[in-house]
């Protein structure tokens, strides 16, 4: 019998089950599915990447009233991209916009690209006025051959030229800009052709222009062309009517140049680029070719000029020789009175185009001066003009004055003074011409016909009242009636006078014209007998001798 203090031995588990390693094909496809969603999520991503866009830095000097989120950026009208911060630049005094721009812009963002402001500045042009409701954007501009870049400089307005643009620039020089600026249009006959795209102020205190002209328009640019500016309104008394036109929408604006090809040769080749040309002041003036070395003089007028303003004609019998430089209210030096004091540029080829043209610069001053002493002898004097008259601009006209004392060219100042007349050669055209119709009208005794008129007609009307004529009248009535009965009788006459004259009713031997006749055969016997006596007188003793 076993020990009960002895261990007794513990039963052995049961083998553990050995699991049965099965190889399937789906066992490859549990890893497809987190590879696929991989896949997806890396091409969501750079799906992501490439229709985010190109990110761009372009610096402004100020924001202009852009908003992070809703300025957008338009490329010819078109949305290309989107305002997304603006944070401040590291100069401490501008602004960096960052913009989020479509993929399509990315072949364009080079060095010559341009960012600008669209209504940050308004002015008349369309653009602004539809920024001045939809918000302020920012205009893009593609490049064409520049260095890729990421950051621009920004424009505060519209380039006037855009890069891209196809045509040729050409030089413009003027004394006066007027209403001309960056951006104004070029028109040719009304047709836009070009623009000012820069504007200089040149050493001589004129002023230097780039026109850019577009093709293929700039083929119209040759040896000869006139540019002038373009007047907002022109009046015309043309024809004896009044006539009024304005310039094109865009020249009101913004200013604008005319263009006119018809005095250059049309067969000529087209002018290069940079080619310089004068800007004239008006129509008339390019028309006359006003251009050249021009010679100053002074004028002085006690009459009102305050209005007379720089570049206003001087003209001699309609045509301009000159244009006015300045015009200053002075005093003069013996009595103390109030003038206006003017300073005139001549152009000696318009003042004798056959005797100065051929003329060097430094004979110039020698030979206007000789041609204005000719025209002072003659009578011409300078007086202030409107045209059209007492609404027109002032000008400054030589006319001849009757009866003018005799005067010269005068060299009190600097300058040679040119001899003045007193009042506006438009002012006294006019009152001339209502003087001599007033002359004509006191000639004409208006009273005495008025004195003879009343006498007439109190005449008259005595006359038509009196009873002598009532009995004249009576007496007529009766004249008449037996007037009538005269001619009645005398009508009875002519009829029979007609009868026998004609033969007519009755015997047609007792008629005048049978009785004429008759008479006609008798003369005719009785030449027959004159001459048969006249060969045979013997026959009035003898007889008629018998026939053999």
């Amino acid at each position: 019998m076993a020990d009960p203090a002895e261990p007794q031995p513990q039963p052995q588990p049961p083998p553990l089950p050995q699991a049965a390693i099965r190889t399937t094909r789906w066992s490859a496809l549990i890893w497809a599915l987190p590879v696929a969603a991989l896949l997806i999520v890396a091409y969501l991503g750079i799906q992501w990447v490439v229709e985010r866009g190109e990110i761009v830095t372009v610096t402004f000097s100020r924001s202009g009233g852009a908003r992070v989120g809703e300025t957008k950026v338009t490329y010819q009208g078109v949305e290309a991209g989107l305002l997304v911060d603006i944070l401040p630049n590291k100069d401490g005094h501008r602004l960096d916009f960052k913009l989020r721009l479509t993929p399509e812009a990315k072949p364009g963002l080079n060095t010559n690209a341009r960012f600008y402001l669209i209504g940050a500045s308004p002015t008349f042009d369309l653009s602004s006025i539809r920024a001045v409701v939809s918000g302020v954007s920012i205009g893009y501009a593609p490049g064409e051959g520049g260095t890729p870049t990421r950051s621009f400089e920004g424009l505060e307005h519209a380039p006037s030229v855009l890069p891209g643009d196809r045509g040729t620039r050409y030089l413009l020089t003027a004394r006066t800009l007027s209403s001309v600026h960056e951006g104004a249009i070029l028109f040719y006959h009304g047709q836009p052709i070009g623009k000012v795209s820069v504007v200089k102020l040149s050493g001589d205190g004129s002023f230097r222009l780039e026109v850019f002209v577009f093709q293929p328009y700039d083929a119209l640019i040759k040896s000869g062309a006139r540019f002038w500016k373009v007047s907002p309104l022109q009046l015309s008394f043309a024809g004896g009517s009044l006539d009024a036109s304005l310039a094109p929408l865009g020249a009101i604006f913004s200013g604008g140049i005319e263009l006119d090809t018809t005095m250059e040769n049309p067969q000529g080749p087209q002018s290069g680029s940079e080619s310089d040309f004068t800007l004239y002041a008006s129509r008339n003036a390019a028309q006359q070719g006003l251009s050249g070395p021009t010679v100053r003089y002074a004028l002085v007028f006690s009459g009102d000029a305050g209005d007379l303003t720089d570049g206003a004609a001087v003209t001699l019998l309609g045509f301009q020789i000159g244009e006015v430089e300045s015009a200053h209210l002075a005093y003069d030096a013996r009595s103390g009175k109030p003038v206006t004091s003017v300073t005139a540029l001549l152009y000696p080829q318009q003042l004798d185009p056959s005797g100065l043209a051929a003329g060097s610069i430094a004979d110039l001053r020698s030979a206007t001066d000789a041609k204005l002493r000719q025209l002072i002898r003659f009578g011409y004097r300078a007086r202030l003009a409107q045209s059209p008259p007492l609404v027109g601009a002032r000008s400054i006209a030589l006319v001849h004055v009757g009866g003018a004392p005799a005067a010269d060219l005068t060299h009190e100042g600097l300058l040679p003074r040119i001899p003045s007349a007193a009042g506006s050669a438009s002012l006294d055209d006019v009152a001339a011409q209502a003087d001599r119709f007033l002359a004509k009208v006191n000639r004409v005794p208006i009273e005495k016909i008025g004195q003879q008129l009343e006498t007439a007609t109190s005449r008259l009307a005595s006359l038509t009242t009196s009873p002598q004529t009532a009995d004249s009248l009576a007496h007529l009535q009766h004249s008449i009636t037996q007037l009538d009965g005269v001619l009645g009788q005398v009508s009875g006459i002519s009829l029979a006078l007609k009868q026998v004259l004609g033969g007519e009713g009755g015997d047609p031997d007792s008629g005048l014209p049978e009785a004429l006749r008759q008479l006609n055969e008798t003369a005719r016997s009785i030449r027959t007998l004159a001459d048969y006596l006249d060969r045979h007188p013997e026959a009035l003793l003898r007889g008629k001798r018998p026939e053999k």
